[in-house]
């Protein structure tokens, strides 16, 4: 996991707390991530791939804790 995945999962936990104006800006920021990350990454297919995969990270988290 790289940097841009720490961000975007520290994101999405602290999600819960957000009011619905901050999660749409919030919503926002991980599109705009997803997309960077996929255009470094050549191998990953869509932003959705990598939005669910941050989604499944951020659980496995929260689950932890």
């Amino acid at each position: 996991m790289d940097d841009i995945d720490r961000k975007a999962v520290m994101l999405l936990l602290n999600a819960t707390l957000m009011s619905e104006e901050e999660i749409e800006k919030t919503l926002k920021v991980l599109r705009r991530m997803a997309r960077i990350k996929k255009r470094r990454e050549k191998n990953i297919r869509s932003i959705k791939d990598v939005l669910d995969y941050w989604a499944c990270q951020a659980y496995k988290t929260s689950m932890k804790a």
